[in-house]
């Protein structure tokens, strides 16, 4: 089982090594199950084009895709193609503003996990973004890797049905690298990254989506049952990253913070994602739902006194 990052020409040796380096200690924290590839692209177009062509000669090459229908989905106009990575990143600079993304783009009928970014800007030293803010957004990613490991099938919609609505599959993955990003801090194995502006902290980050529920409960989101967010094109599925978090926090709290990796993810598949939900964490969604609304009203002192310490 092997763990490989690949960068465009332009992207720094220290950003690689970084990512790589999350990758090692995520896996040595969660398990490594697929191989990884990682692809990190920089700013520059024609850096990120020869990134392009590297992949998809990677693909032909092994016998799982053809060269020219490769270039094609992934250097054209498509959504999520992995050009487009480069084009946000490049665009983020143009305008100022230190929008990101990363992803895990499949790869399951290949055997592996694969995964793109844009250029991280804390390990990139720009926008004074904390390099472990980069750090967390590999775990989070890993985290979804760890999802998928548990899953065999190759039909979509059974692989989609196993992995769970939105509020779980990005509140748990947000959650889990929370927790692992701090984890990594207490035991002193923290890459060695950009401090950044401000400082980027376990307590701190989850209290920031405290502000960020509330901006999108008062943005027309509010009584939305946690439960109904299911898919990522429902407007406000950015709870799912915020209170999605939140409440996995709430369930591992009253379980244990192994509970997902040991008790839940080994039996989705056999089972079903809601029957498995109800096993590990003892109660049904619309219970989650009405406990979370409690939750919601406690003072911040309250909220932030029920989260695991690692």
């Amino acid at each position: 089982m092997i763990i490989e990052v690949f960068a465009a020409d332009d992207v720094e040796d220290s950003v690689a090594e970084v990512i790589s380096e999350s990758l090692n200690l995520a896996a040595d924290m969660w398990g490594l199950y697929w191989p990884v590839e990682y692809w990190v692209m920089g700013l520059d177009p024609d850096a990120g084009q020869a990134l392009v062509d590297h992949f998809c000669s990677r693909r032909d090459a092994r016998g799982e895709w053809d060269y020219a229908d490769c270039m094609r989905r992934e250097a054209g106009p498509e959504q999520h193609s992995m050009i487009e990575y480069q084009q946000l990143g490049a665009q983020a600079v143009a305008d100022e503003d230190p929008f990101g993304t990363a992803g895990h783009n499949g790869g399951f009928e290949w055997g592996i996990h694969r995964f793109t970014t844009t250029l991280p800007w804390g390990l990139a030293g720009r926008f004074g973004t904390p390099g472990a803010e980069d750090v967390k957004t590999v775990l989070h990613e890993y985290w979804h890797a760890v999802q998928h490991s548990f899953i065999d099938t190759l039909d979509r919609e059974k692989r989609d049905s196993a992995f769970g609505p939105v509020w779980f599959a990005e509140g748990s993955a947000e959650f889990m690298a929370q927790y692992g990003t701090a984890q990594l801090a207490k035991q002193g194995l923290m890459p060695i990254v950009p401090k950044g502006d401000w400082p980027f902290t376990y307590e701190g980050e989850m209290a920031n989506k405290l502000r960020n529920i509330e901006r999108e409960f008062a943005n027309g989101c509010a009584g939305r049952n946690l439960s109904s967010i299911v898919d990522y094109a429902d407007p406000c599925s950015a709870l799912a990253y915020d209170l999605g978090a939140w409440a996995i926090a709430h369930l591992l709290a009253e379980t244990n913070i192994d509970s997902l990796l040991e008790d839940f993810h080994p039996i989705v598949e056999t089972v079903g994602w809601e029957e498995a939900f109800e096993t590990v964490f003892s109660r049904s969604l619309a219970e989650l739902d009405e406990e979370i609304k409690q939750f919601w009203e406690l003072p911040e002192s309250k909220k932030m006194a029920l989260l695991p310490q690692p």
